[in-house]
């Protein structure tokens, strides 16, 4: 089995190369769900689209089930999973790992909180990093204080912090690097220790009003293929830094045919489980003319509402109006192409939403990259 048809089915499943049985068999419930040919009964060039990407997904199945065998590390079970619903599914597996660089600004302290929350909700490893130019400074004191935090929003208790911490059931790092190369920096450190998800402060730059192309936030994203949350100035977020409670109860998702649309849905759907939501409203929204309203089949959830949306007028301009006007607690875009988000195409529409949104934006490249 070739190096590059094994990443594709990586690709395919959302898994890092370090991948657990858990996370094999979680990705493929969810990748079933969307995917059974019932649920395209009335639509034929859909339901032959379903079944060849059942066949696609059974053979990726197969495949890095028996890859995992070899590394030890497979369960007996795998063959009864076929047509499992997603519903139930163990949702702390669905990032193993989060990662959040900090330049101890105030907006990373913002950022920190959304990595912390997630990193929680997931029973996942909380990567701290940060790049100093200078080897003679001591900064591991400037660092967020996670023991502290848990405290304040009375997560653990301050008479047994250490005890508490210790059962939560995540680990965490604080990693400082001597490099003149922000991101060059980064992306070696993430090449070693791979991320399921990046939370990163998105800094606008004073005096220019815009998010330039060259910011580390939008080149380690760019780089580093992976899932990416970006916070910026003066925006709304879903996590309060003061007491760690989450908001997550609007999600827009901008679709077209172009990324797949699934792309968004996917994302959206796996961050509202992690963060357990109850009454979540998720805004499917295409912008030009109806009959451009990619078909799909969103996941079901008793208490999930899926709304279907369509627009016309400028691509931006819509999303950013739509955003505002059902406050959408984070906007959740399919990125297109191996660049990952904010590639060569500046003034990509991605990159212009991130740019001018008040809302969080989770960027979902279609296609994640090992370099």
């Amino acid at each position: 089995m070739s190096d590059r048809k094994i990443g594709r089915f990586l690709d395919l499943f959302d898994l890092s190369r370090n991948f657990s049985d858990e996370e094999l068999k979680t990705a493929y419930r969810d990748l079933v769900q969307v995917w059974h040919p019932d649920k395209y009964s009335n639509n034929e060039r859909l339901k032959i689209r379903a079944k060849s990407k059942i066949k696609l997904i059974n053979e990726a199945y197969n495949t890095l089930g028996e890859l995992l065998g070899r590394r030890g590390g497979q369960a007996d079970d795998r063959n009864d999973l076929t047509g499992v619903n997603a519903q139930g599914s163990n949702t702390n597996k669905f990032f193993k790992s989060v990662f959040h660089t900090t330049d101890f600004s105030e907006l990373s302290e913002t950022a920190f909180a959304h990595a912390l929350r997630l990193a929680l909700s997931a029973n996942a490893r909380l990567d701290l990093f940060h790049v100093s130019p200078d080897h003679n400074r001591d900064v591991i004191s400037e660092f967020p204080k996670i023991r502290d935090t848990l405290v304040r929003w009375k997560v653990i208790s301050e008479l047994t912090a250490g005890e508490d911490l210790r059962g939560l059931g995540f680990s965490y790092s604080k990693v400082v690097a001597v490099h003149k190369d922000p991101v060059a920096s980064i992306l070696n450190y993430l090449k070693s220790h791979p991320s399921d998800i990046s939370v990163l402060a998105a800094h606008d730059r004073s005096g220019s009003g815009k998010l330039l192309h060259k910011s580390v936030a939008g080149r380690v994203s760019r780089d580093s293929g992976g899932w990416t949350l970006f916070l910026k100035d003066n925006e709304r977020g879903f996590v309060t830094p003061h007491d760690g409670t989450v908001s997550l109860k609007n999600i827009l998702i901008p679709i077209d045919s172009e990324p797949d649309p699934l792309l968004g849905i996917y994302a959206a759907h796996k961050l509202a489980q992690v963060f357990d939501c109850g009454d979540c409203v998720f805004t499917l929204l295409h912008v030009g003319d109806a009959s451009g309203m990619p078909l799909v089949q969103p996941p079901s959830h008793a208490s999930w509402v899926w709304e279907k949306m369509t627009r016309r007028g400028n691509v931006v301009e819509t999303i950013l109006s739509v955003a505002d006007d059902i406050a959408a607690d984070v906007i959740v875009m399919g990125t297109k192409g191996n660049q990952g988000f904010l590639d060569a195409l500046r003034g990509s529409t991605s990159e212009q939403v991130l740019r001018r949104s008040r809302s969080p934006l989770l960027a979902v490249p279609e296609r994640r990259v090992y370099r």
